[in-house]
C-alpha cells in the first residue's frame, strides 16, 4: 500500500500501543485495527482518535451484519468481519481510502458518500453496481444505508455504512421470471386447456387457451363448474368424490361452455396438488377437445372402427426408430406409401426420409431425432405439398421408448395433420393499459385470438417460441425498443407485424419501420383498420392474399411516373419531409405536397406507409 499506508508487518512496534485497549471487540478486523500503524497515516495514532468515533467503531466491530465506517479527509476504511464478503479478491482494505478500495463502483458510491458527509442520510434497495472480485468485474445489487458518523463535538468525521448484497436474490428472481416466461410460452402453445384451482374448484391460474375459450377477463370468483354443462356437473362431482377418497387421478368427459355460449366435449384430467407437508391444496388439470371425435364416433356402430380409420388415415403416421442406425419404420402399414416409406416394411434412414418435408423445415426435423434419442419429448411442425400442389401442415412428436429385445435404444413418434398455421392470431404489444384493453377486446370480437404484452422486452424474450400470428406493435415514445422488437421479428418466419401509433409527419420513422419489415404502418388507426391490416399481413405471409401487389406490377406503375414525381418519391422513401425535399429539388414545400398527392393518386395508395411499401416492391 506504499509508505503512506504501511502494513502491520512494517511497524510491529505499534501492536501494543496504549490506545489499542480502547477497542473492546474481538475478531480478525478488530485485531488488525489494533495492530495497524495508524501513526504513519493521516488519521494519527489510535489513542488520539475521537471518543465518539471510537464508540461508533466498537458498535461496528461488535455487529455481525456487514458494516463499515470511514474516517478522515480521505475516507479511510474500517470494517467488521462480516464486511469481508464484500471485499473478495481486494486484499487488506482497512486503512485504505474507500475510493482506492472500490474504484470501479465509485461513480455510484461516491455521490452517496458525499451526501452523508454533508449530513444527508440515504437508503437504497437493490441498487445495481459494478464490483471487481478477483479482478473480474461483475454486475451486483445491494441494499444499503449510509449516514453521517459524527464526532464528540457534533461535526461529521466520516460515514457509517450498513450494507447487504442482494445479487443472489435478484439473479434468482430474474431466472424465475425467465423460467416463468418460458413456461407460459410452452403452456400457451399447448393444444390442451390447462389450469389450477383450489379445493373448492375456484380457478387460480389458466393458460391462454383456456382464457380464450372461456372468454375470461379475470379469475376473481370464477369456478370450474361455472363453465361445465349442467347435465355433466353431478357426474363429475361423483367422480371427484371417488378421487378424493382413493387419491386417484380425476378423469371424465365433460361438455364445457365457451365464450360464444356453445358447449363442446372435452376429456378432462386432474390430479391433486400437495404442499410440502403432503396436504392437498388444490388441483391442476388439462382438458383436450374431443368434440369432433365424439361426433364422428357416435355415428359409427363400433368406435373401434374410428380408431382403425385414424391409424390408417393418410394424415396420421406412427413410427419407431433405432437410435444406433438412425433408421425408422412405420407401424401403420396403410400409411407407408403416402409417407414415402418402403411398402415392404423395410426401415429407412431418417435423413433420407426427410425428403418428404419442405426444405426449410428439414433442419428442425433432423434435430428432432437427436432430441428424442436424448430422452426429450420433442415436437415440431413441418409442411409438405399434397398431390394437387396445396401445402399441408403436420405436427410431429418424438419420444424415447423402452429398448427392444436386443437391447437397442429406440425412439417412437406420431405425425398428425394439424389445422392451418394461419389461424387468426394476434400478439399485441402495448404498454398503455386502457389502450391495450380496448384494442384487445375489440380484436377478440373481430374473431382474432389475442395475446397481450405490456412491453417490448417481455415479447422479445419469447418471440422465437410463439405460434404463427400477426404482431401489432403500438409505438410510443421509446422508439429504440420498437427497433429492437423489429430486429427480433426479422429472425422469425411466422410472425408478420404491423406498427400503429401517432406518427403524424414522422415519415422517417415510417420509412425505417417499413425497411425493417413492417407489413404496414398505421397512423392513429381505428379498430377496423388494425383488423384489416392484420388479416392482410397474415394473408400475404402465408401466400393467400388474392390481391397482394406483385413486384412486377409495382415496377410497372413506377415506370409511368414523371421524372419530377420520381424525384419526390425517392425523397419520401429516404425519409425526407416536404421542406427538406423542396430544398433539395429547389421547389416550394407546397409544390412537393402537390406532387405527393398526385403520386398517391396515380399509384393507388392512401397512406405514406403504402407508398413506401410500393416503392420498395418496385425496387426489388
Amino acid at each position: 500500500m506504499g509508505s503512506q499506508y504501511p502494513t502491520v508487518d512494517e511497524q510491529p512496534l505499534f501492536v501494543e500501543r496504549q490506545g489499542a485497549c480502547r477497542l473492546r471487540s474481538s475478531g480478525r478486523s478488530a485485531d488488525f485495527i489494533r495492530a495497524f500503524p495508524w501513526g504513519c497515516t493521516p488519521l494519527g495514532p489510535l489513542e488520539g482518535w475521537d471518543d465518539q468515533f471510537i464508540a461508533t467503531l466498537n458498535l461496528v466491530l461488535e455487529t455481525r451484519f456487514p458494516m463499515f465506517v470511514t474516517w478522515g479527509p480521505d475516507n479511510h476504511l474500517l470494517h467488521n468481519d462480516a464486511f469481508e464478503t464484500v471485499l473478495v479478491g481486494k486484499g487488506d482494505a482497512i486503512g485504505r481510502p474507500l475510493q482506492a478500495v472500490f474504484p470501479e463502483s465509485w461513480p455510484v458510491v461516491g455521490p452517496v458518500i458525499e451526501d452523508a458527509l454533508e449530513g444527508r442520510s440515504s437508503y437504497f434497495e437493490d441498487l445495481p453496481m459494478a464490483l471487481a472480485r478477483n479482478n473480474i468485474l461483475e454486475p451486483t445489487w445491494w441494499s444499503f444505508s449510509y449516514s453521517p458518523a459524527r464526532q464528540t463535538d457534533g461535526s461529521i468525521g466520516g460515514v457509517l455504512g450498513v450494507v447487504y448484497e442482494t445479487t443472489r436474490r435478484i439473479n434468482a428472481e430474474e431466472a424465475l421470471r425467465t423460467s416463468e416466461a418460458a413456461l407460459l410460452a410452452v403452456t400457451d402453445m399447448a393444444p390442451s386447456l390447462l389450469w389450477n384451482c383450489d379445493l373448492e374448484g375456484r380457478l387460480t391460474w389458466v393458460n391462454q387457451g383456456l382464457q380464450s375459450y372461456f372468454g375470461l377477463r379475470s379469475l376473481a370468483g370464477i369456478s370450474w363448474d361455472d363453465h361445465v354443462h349442467p347435465e355433466d356437473v353431478e357426474t363429475a362431482h361423483q367422480v371427484h368424490a371417488m378421487c378424493v377418497r382413493t387419491g386417484r387421478q380425476f378423469e371424465c368427459q365433460q361438455r364445457l361452455r365457451g365464450a360464444d355460449g356453445r358447449s363442446r366435449w372435452f376429456m378432462v384430467r386432474c390430479r391433486q396438488v400437495r404442499n410440502e407437508a403432503g396436504v392437498v391444496t388444490g388441483w391442476c388439470g388439462s382438458a383436450s377437445d374431443i368434440d369432433d371425435w365424439r361426433g364422428a364416433a357416435d355415428g359409427l356402430k363400433e368406435r373401434d372402427e374410428l380408431l382403425k380409420h385414424f391409424h390408417e388415415g393418410e394424415a396420421t403416421l406412427m413410427w419407431v426408430g433405432t437410435v444406433a442406425t438412425r433408421e425408422v419404420e412405420a407401424l401403420n402399414a396403410g400409411s407407408r406409401s403416402v409417407w414415402a416409406l418402403p411398402e415392404d416394411g423395410r426401415p429407412i434412414v431418417w435423413e433420407e426420409w426427410l425428403n418428404f418435408a419442405h426444405p426449410d423445415d428439414r433442419p428442425q426435423l433432423s434435430n428432432l431425432f437427436d432430441r428424442a434419442a436424448a430422452g426429450e419429448v420433442a415436437q415440431a411442425r413441418f409442411r409438405r405439398a399434397s398431390a394437387n400442389g396445396a401445402v399441408r401442415r403436420f405436427h410431429v412428436t418424438g419420444f424415447s421408448i423402452p429398448s427392444g429385445d436386443d437391447g437397442s435404444k429406440r425412439i417412437g413418434g406420431l405425425i398428425v395433420e394439424v389445422a392451418s398455421d394461419t389461424e387468426a392470431r394476434i400478439y399485441l404489444i402495448d404498454n398503455d393499459a386502457p389502450s391495450q384493453n380496448t384494442l384487445s377486446h375489440g380484436l377478440s370480437r373481430q374473431g382474432f385470438k389475442v395475446r397481450t404484452f405490456d412491453d417490448d422486452t417481455e415479447f422479445q424474450k419469447i418471440s422465437g417460441d410463439l405460434q404463427p400470428g400477426c404482431v401489432v406493435v403500438a409505438v410510443d415514445g421509446d422508439f429504440d425498443q420498437t427497433l429492437k422488437t423489429a430486429a427480433a421479428l426479422r429472425a422469425t418466419r411466422n410472425l408478420p407485424w404491423i406498427a400503429i401509433g401517432d406518427f403524424g409527419n414522422r415519415l422517417q420513422d415510417v420509412v425505417q419501420l417499413m425497411k425493417l419489415g413492417a407489413a404496414d404502418v398505421l397512423t392513429s388507426p381505428d379498430l377496423e383498420a388494425v383488423a384489416t391490416a392484420s388479416r392482410a399481413a397474415l394473408a400475404v405471409a402465408y401466400g393467400k392474399a388474392a390481391g397482394s401487389r406483385a413486384p412486377a406490377d409495382a415496377r410497372q406503375k413506377l415506370t409511368q411516373l414523371s421524372p419530377r414525381e420520381r424525384q419526390v418519391l425517392d425523397g419520401l422513401v429516404a425519409g425526407g419531409t416536404n421542406k427538406s425535399i423542396a430544398k433539395a429539388l429547389d421547389l416550394s414545400p407546397r409544390t412537393v405536397e402537390t406532387h405527393r398527392a398526385h403520386l398517391m393518386d396515380r399509384l393507388g395508395v392512401s397512406t405514406l406507409a403504402e407508398l413506401v411499401k410500393l416503392a420498395a416492391d418496385g425496387q426489388g
